[in-house]
């Protein structure tokens, strides 16, 4: 159904999944649903306002994790000019937009929305730890808090993704910590079966390559699992 579908992942059970799409025609951007395996039922997740994208289910199976931008004051102006854009023919290759309204959200079986961890910045590709006890995402608040020079300013208007990192939120406390330093960027982190690790990609410096790193979670002993120079 709809324009296009991704970013799929099974509840821990196996009996749901929980994907982003876009098939509703007052919004040309993804949103968050759940399916139901057995009947195909499916319900939408997100509010329907703004971009949704990268879910995941808590451990408890009936909470869902995902990021958004509908608390954006100019979400729906996005939409209205993107809708605008397609009307004319004027549609651009598909390529990720590292929107720095993205939030991370987790949603209630009745709907409501808790907000974690926010700031200004992309916020997105968040997952959480088989005990339920820890998020790990993707996002690069520490750009827009942390003195830049004039060259990475520069840099993070035409490429935000550069300065993407991995932090650690822990869900009881609201404590976050930022987990990788590296240059270029830090994503699509998930926490390996014991809950001990984390494997997410890592870009090279221009955003050509990607290799597959794991670490700890204190951010020690990160290790190349692939060495392919390809995209990974």
């Amino acid at each position: 159904a709809g324009r296009r579908t991704g970013e799929g992942y099974f509840s821990f059970d196996g009996r749901e999944l929980v994907f982003q799409s876009e098939r509703e025609p007052g919004n040309p951007f993804y949103q968050i649903y759940r399916m139901r395996l057995a009947t195909g039922e499916t319900t939408r997740i997100s509010p329907g306002i703004g971009r949704a994208t990268c879910a995941y289910f808590h451990p408890d199976g009936r909470r869902i994790l995902f990021a958004s931008t509908h608390e954006d004051p100019d979400a729906e102006l996005a939409q209205a000019i993107e809708l605008e854009k397609r009307a004319k023919g004027e549609t651009a290759r598909y390529s990720w937009d590292f929107d720095p309204a993205y939030d991370l959200f987790l949603a209630e079986p009745d709907g409501r929305l808790t907000a974690l961890a926010k700031a200004p910045g992309y916020d997105a590709e968040g997952s959480i730890s088989p005990d339920g006890r820890l998020v790990v995402f993707a996002s690069n608040r520490h750009a827009r808090s942390d003195a830049l020079s004039a060259e990475d300013r520069e840099r993070l208007v035409v490429d935000p993704a550069y300065f993407v990192d991995l932090y650690l939120l822990e869900l009881e406390t609201g404590r976050t910590r930022q987990l990788t330093t590296t240059r270029g960027y830090d994503g699509g982190p998930f926490f390996s079966a014991d809950g001990r690790r984390i494997v997410f990609r890592r870009f090279s410096e221009d955003g050509a390559r990607a290799e597959i790193h794991s670490i700890a979670l204190d951010g020690s002993d990160d290790r190349a699992l692939t060495k392919l120079g390809a995209m990974s």
